[in-house]
């Protein structure tokens, strides 16, 4: 009997002790959770720079849709609160990776609820660049805290959140250089000799290229330091010269065209060993664009003087001589003696 007493008395404690801790439990789960509120969300870009050259100067915008409200008193996208993203510049840059930013300040809002935003990048037109076609969705949940209404802020891309360190949209500008050289080669080719060369440039029609390009030096003094966008301009090297256009954005075309050494000096030419003297219309796709001109003047039959098909006779001949020279002036020096 006493030992039921004691297990009854054991079990009401457990019991007492359960109903405390759950009690305990609930207090700690029904505590109110504090927010803090966001009044701004920072969006993050990068601008990469492929292929050899600088990355121009580029201002990109930005269109914001919306998208979507849901647990608020506000029911239409329509009624859903004004927000903008300012541009994100950047200065022209020789650097393979730049980032910038900006800062969106985000409206009050007078109704708890989830507002969400679909935040576009605009397709610029600057030649080389390749624009972020991949939207960014902007999520802010406004929640009651304590009578204050707070905003949560979070962004996704491509289903993905986004961190803080995280780029939210990310451009590339590729470039590349066009090297045209010079080559002669043949018993006659001259290897002092200039050869001229038009070279023309041309943009895409729906994109803005640059007006001018920077051409490296050779030993022509006169030729041009610059090229124009759309102007045919003349340039000069000789045999192991090469002339560099730099900083040529992938998509634009050209033309190279040797001047014709063919009619009146006799020159083979060929232009990436294809006969030929014009390259016509290529397109900048990759990090160097090669134009190799190679002159040929050969001559198989130089005159020497000599019918070569005759000598070996003219050799005999000459050998008689001497050996009968040689047999009368030794058979004279005998008679002498």
């Amino acid at each position: 009997m006493k030992k039921t007493k004691k297990l009854l008395a054991c079990l009401i404690a457990a019991a007492t002790m359960f109903t405390m801790g759950s009690t305990a439990f609930a207090e700690e789960a029904e505590k109110p959770t504090t927010y803090t509120d966001q009044s701004k969300v920072t969006i993050k870009k990068q601008y990469n720079l492929e292929g050899q050259g600088t990355s121009p100067a580029e201002n990109f915008k930005f269109t914001v849709a919306k998208t979507g409200v849901s647990d608020s008193a506000i029911t239409n996208l329509e009624d859903m609160p004004e927000i903008s993203v300012g541009d994100i510049h950047f200065d022209e840059n020789s650097e393979s990776t730049v980032s910038a930013s900006t800062d969106i300040t985000l409206p009050q809002y007078n109704s708890v609820g989830v507002y969400t935003y679909t935040i576009t990048e605009k397709p610029g037109k600057t030649a080389g660049v390749t624009y972020d076609s991949s939207p960014v969705e902007l999520k802010v949940t406004v929640v009651d805290d304590n009578g204050d209404l707070k905003r949560i802020v979070s962004l996704k891309k491509d289903g993905t959140k986004l961190s803080d360190d995280v780029n939210a949209f990310t451009n590339i500008y590729r470039a590349g250089t066009l090297d045209i050289s010079k080559n002669v080669d043949g018993n006659l080719g001259d290897k002092n000799k200039y050869f001229a060369f038009d070279v023309t440039l041309n943009g895409q029609i729906d994109k803005d290229t640059a007006k001018s390009f920077s051409v490296g030096k050779t030993s022509y003094g006169k030729n041009p330091e610059t090229i124009t966008t759309g102007v045919k301009t003349t340039f000069y090297l000789k045999h192991g010269e090469t002339l560099d256009i730099k900083n040529l954005p992938y998509g634009l075309t050209y033309t190279v065209e040797e001047h014709d050494y063919t009619t009146k000096e006799g020159y083979t030419t060929t232009v990436n060993k294809k006969d030929g003297r014009t390259l016509e219309n290529q397109t900048v796709k990759n990090g160097t664009e090669k134009a190799e001109f190679i002159n040929y003047k050969n001559n198989d039959k130089i005159d020497t003087g000599v019918n070569l098909t005759t000598l070996p006779y003219i050799l005999v001949f000459a050998g008689v001589i001497v050996i009968a020279g040689a047999a009368f002036i030794t058979r004279r020096r005998k008679y002498e003696d």
